[in-house]
């Protein structure tokens, strides 16, 4: 069963693929609209400070741990023993069961196959999402997939974006715009899109499905290193991963000191 962990401010519910994949059945088979969050440690320590992003995550239906360090740092709350940076190393030789925005675009892909639904492809870059239909089709030949025309992003819709999508009736919208934007988006649409069952913002899933963003080899994905080989892509990236690999933990730390002294 799914367990949810408080991380900073906001909750993650802990879930495997199987568990995800029983919950999106029954949610395409609903009749209501359901926000997946992709978590990870920038957008926990982003909802410390962006108010408007943290009422959208804590109103998503559920949020998954795509980032490798929200799985350290549920192990890390429960040890009575392991200190803080002792915790991180002993953390790359362990297995971390997650819930990525690639996968996640995939598995939803297959879902909606198997039950004749279509999927709707917005944000990112306009070749990325060719691509990522071209390999969802690909994948699954009976799978309708749209894609939004090029636009500039606006938290109110844009208008004809929004009737696009209305139009097209899709059961599942994958958006790529990035935290806080696409939560915040995909939220304040929820009463507007009456055919969409499930909602997911994935970041930069397309330019990895399109292998614009190559992905980390497996090796460093089993390390829990995939941020080396995104600061390696994108040297740019440097102060968000020191947020992630530092000033999460460093975040963590002081979240378990402070319910240690509640409980003393």
């Amino acid at each position: 069963m799914s367990e949810r962990v408080v991380l900073g401010q906001v909750p993650c519910d802990f879930m495997d693929q199987r568990e995800f994949v029983g919950l999106g059945r029954a949610w395409l088979a609903s009749n209501a609209f359901h926000h997946v969050v992709t978590l990870n440690p920038e957008m926990v320590m982003l909802a410390d400070r962006d108010a408007a992003f943290r009422e959208a995550v804590l109103k998503a239906d559920t949020r998954v741990p795509d980032g490798a360090g929200l799985v350290w740092a549920r192990w890390y709350l429960r040890s009575a023993f392991w200190p803080l940076w002792p915790s991180l190393f002993a953390f790359l030789f362990q297995a971390a069961e997650r819930i990525t925005g690639v996968d996640l675009v995939m598995t939803l892909g297959r879902l909606c196959h198997e039950a004749g639904a279509s999927l709707y492809l917005l944000g990112g870059k306009e070749d990325d999402r060719q691509h990522t239909a071209q390999r969802l089709t690909s994948a699954f030949p009976r799978l309708s997939v749209f894609h939004s025309p090029q636009h500039t992003f606006a938290e109110t819709g844009p208008a004809d974006i929004v009737a696009d999508i209305q139009a097209r009736r899709p059961a599942v919208l994958l958006a790529a715009y990035g935290a806080p934007r696409q939560t915040v988006w995909i939220e304040r649409q929820r009463g507007t899109l009456p055919s969409v069952r499930i909602a997911v913002g994935v970041g930069g899933a397309f330019a990895m499905l399109s292998e614009n963003l190559p992905r980390a080899p497996h090796f460093l994905r089993r390390a829990n290193l995939e941020w080396l080989w995104r600061l390696y892509l994108e040297p740019g990236r440097l102060p968000r991963i020191v947020q992630a690999t530092i000033q999460f933990p460093l975040r963590m730390h002081q979240q378990k000191k402070r319910t240690k002294k509640q409980l003393t």
